[in-house]
């Protein structure tokens, strides 16, 4: 623990680093807060379990249409004036719900258009943010900076989640959006002032050279393929379970506001477990099996979602699984971003990365727009037991793949 603290210190000295990370973790708490009132909104306003898992899920579908393209784009342009432009979008879009809500205009229909719109922004930003990294940090910090991140996502989701709960119960959900966009506008002017180290020109190719040259890539190193495929079938069941967590919560465990915040930040403190962990598990049992390890335990604990009920007991087995639930998904999503950063050329990180996570991250709006219907069609305990197909599949993938014997990654 204290070599994890010396190496955030070393991280947090670098200026550059550390705007860029004050402006992310600025927008991630106004974006943790509002993730728990916009689906509370859509559920107020439409009772439809569909519409409800559809205000989750289609926040992450702009990658499918974007993904590619944005990160060829911002190979190409200058990377901080495209994280600017990103979040001063997402803040003026996101203010348009407190604004239509104080005339009584606001509908379920804006707010989904609102989710999709800021989700196309967000794709811009991503490729942009994650491009620049390694221009801050440096190749050899790449690790280290990940772990940061992901641990500091997680502690803001441990608080604002349940912090959004009390407040959309308090002044309404439309008021804790508007908090986001000030969150957003914030982040836009720190990131005015962020200084990044010159890169070489990007060389005289098409967009389109750019997209291939990166899907070759992926297609061509067997381990990154493996996981990129397999990271498609955990996101489609992460984005169908967080998609219907709120259904979950009102049909199956009959919860209040506050308790539903709760849940929320159940998933935060598993995250933030799996994300301070995982450099210990591989260290110790290698990439690979980890990654299968952690597969296989979210594959059990949305089978045992699926079997809590209403009362104490049914709420307290809901909150652990969502706590081993979410230990999983962080130590698989982080330590294949990790991978993948680890065996891609530096001239390909951009590209590599952006299209890696457009394909992996394209299974959560699948999945919870698949989840919202089927919860709809069949109930919400059936929904939760289809989800283990997907994160079942990529399990099976991962097993006959060579991630199966990756251990370690010389540099």
């Amino acid at each position: 623990m204290t070599a994890t603290r010396r190496a955030g210190r070393d991280l947090l000295a670098l200026p550059g680093f550390r705007r860029w990370y004050a402006a992310r973790t600025t927008s991630l708490v106004g974006t943790a807060a509002s993730g728990v009132a916009v689906p509370m909104l859509v559920w107020e306003r439409t009772g439809s379990a569909t519409a409800t898992a559809a205000a989750s899920g289609l926040s992450l579908a702009p990658y499918l249409l974007f993904g590619l393209f944005a990160g060829a784009y911002a190979d190409r342009v200058d990377r901080r004036r495209l994280m600017v432009g990103a979040d001063a979008a997402a803040a003026a879009l996101l203010a348009t719900v407190p604004s239509a809500a104080a005339f009584g205009t606001v509908t379920a229909a804006h707010v989904l258009a609102v989710v999709v719109l800021t989700g196309t922004a967000f794709v811009w930003f991503d490729a942009a943010a994650f491009g620049a990294l390694p221009q801050i940090v440096g190749r050899e910090r790449l690790q280290q900076a990940n772990s940061l991140i992901f641990s500091t996502t997680t502690v803001v989701g441990i608080a604002a989640p349940a912090l959004g709960g009390l407040l959309a119960s308090a002044v309404g959900p439309e008021a804790v959006i508007g908090i986001n966009a000030l969150t957003f506008a914030a982040s836009a002017l720190l990131l005015r002032r962020l200084a990044l180290p010159g890169r070489a020109a990007a060389k005289a190719a098409s967009i389109r050279a750019d997209i291939a040259e990166g899907l070759r890539f992926i297609w061509s190193e067997p381990r990154i393929r493996a996981l990129t495929f397999a990271g498609f079938g955990i996101a489609c069941t992460g984005g169908g379970a967080l998609g219907l967590i709120v259904v979950h919560a009102d049909v199956l465990l009959d919860v209040r506001d506050w308790e539903l915040g709760l849940l929320y930040s159940a998933t935060a403190v598993g995250s933030l477990f799996g994300a301070m962990l995982l450099g210990r598990f591989t260290a110790r049992f290698g990439h690979g099996p980890v990654s299968i390890a952690a597969y296989l335990l979210e594959l059990t604990m949305v089978v045992a979602l699926a079997a809590a009920g209403p009362g104490p007991a049914g709420f307290a087995l809901a909150v652990a699984a969502w706590i081993a639930w979410d230990f999983a998904h962080t130590a698989a999503v982080v330590n294949g971003i990790t991978v993948r950063q680890l065996l891609t050329p530096d001239a390909l990180q951009g590209r590599v990365n952006t299209t890696g996570r457009m394909i992996a991250w394209g299974g959560a709006p699948v999945g919870a727009l698949a989840a919202g219907g089927l919860a709809d069609l069949v109930g919400v305990q059936n929904a939760f037991l289809l989800l283990s197909v997907p994160v079942a599949a990529g399990t099976i993938l991962l097993l006959v793949s060579p991630v199966r014997r990756l251990k370690t990654i010389e540099s």
